[in-house]
């Protein structure tokens, strides 16, 4: 797989997503960055509380950092911390990483990433983290390597925590990079992975969703009257809940978790749907709940 994004995309398609992401990321930037913020201190006292110490000079990795980066440059500022992405973009793009991007990994990729550079999505946003943490904007710095979640390029054992933010719904085998994350901690170290799931709401990722949660009826993607209409924006695995917490034990013996839920739909419209003999196949568990919120300390240490 040369990249989570789809191939069968039209430019209609494509400027309506640069268009959704344009919204959602800029019509509030401070509130979108204090939300940032606020995941970013949850999930280090998460991986505190597990590992009994702080996150202080510590080897870090993200897992599919993406192209904003606001976990990996707040996190950097007191640990080393590492990105491994498929499509690393550099800070500043010019027509060279343009050209590296289309050739490595298409069209819709290169365009998808000069639109944000154009639009100037990402800057700003890191000069709002700037300000917000009261830093200089040049101490915001990340490293980024190139590579797969499901063969990672690190020896045994080389980090004291691992964690990612819906990444593991894009991969087609989520069990071998959790092997993989397991191969890469040190003995104490803690894994900790936030995944979008397919059979929520939003789980289809379309664009329109994450604007509007109400753009498009119930679970559209999984009801056979409304498939159609849905656009999503990216290759999904389309893994169902226990599926997950298979692989995850199959590789973190002991791990736990718990479930973010939707506010939106409701359990009233989930019972309005099966009243009429739809989702029948899921249970309510998997279709109320957005994420999933995986946490586990490898033994030893």
């Amino acid at each position: 797989m040369k990249s989570y994004l789809r191939g069968d995309r039209d430019l209609r398609s494509i400027a309506s997503e640069l268009s959704g992401i344009y919204t959602r990321q800029t019509r509030d930037i401070p509130g979108n960055v204090r939300y940032a913020l606020e995941q970013q201190r949850d999930m280090v006292a998460a991986i505190e509380e597990l590992r009994g110490a702080p996150l202080v000079d510590c080897d870090v990795l993200e897992l599919g950092a993406g192209q904003t980066r606001l976990f990996l440059m707040t996190t950097a500022l007191t640990n080393r911390a590492i990105g491994l992405d498929l499509e690393p973009t550099p800070d500043h793009l010019g027509l060279a990483d343009i050209w590296r991007i289309w050739r490595q990994n298409g069209a819709l990729r290169a365009i998808k990433t000069l639109g944000r550079y154009a639009l100037g999505i990402d800057r700003k946003t890191r000069a709002e983290l700037a300000r917000q943490l009261g830093v200089r904007p040049a101490q915001l710095k990340t490293q980024i390597v190139a590579g797969d979640a499901l063969a990672m390029p690190f020896a045994d054992a080389s980090f004291d925590a691992v964690v990612s933010t819906s990444v593991f719904e894009h991969l087609p085998d989520p069990a071998q990079a959790a092997a993989e994350v397991a191969r890469v901690l040190r003995p104490g170290g803690v894994a900790h992975m936030i995944t979008h799931l397919y059979t929520s709401h939003t789980g289809a990722h379309d664009m329109r969703l994450f604007v509007d949660p109400k753009a498009l009826p119930p679970w559209p993607h999984l009801r056979d009257a409304t498939r159609g209409l849905v656009q999503p924006n990216s290759y999904l695995n389309e893994w169902r809940l226990a599926q997950y917490r298979r692989g995850f034990e199959d590789h973190w013996p002991g791990h736990t978790d718990f479930l973010g839920v939707e506010d939106h739909p409701s359990q009233a419209d989930l019972d309005a749907l099966r009243a009429k003999g739809e989702l029948q196949e899921y249970n309510d568990e998997e279709l109320r709940a957005s994420v999933l919120v995986t946490s586990w300390r490898k033994p030893g240490g």
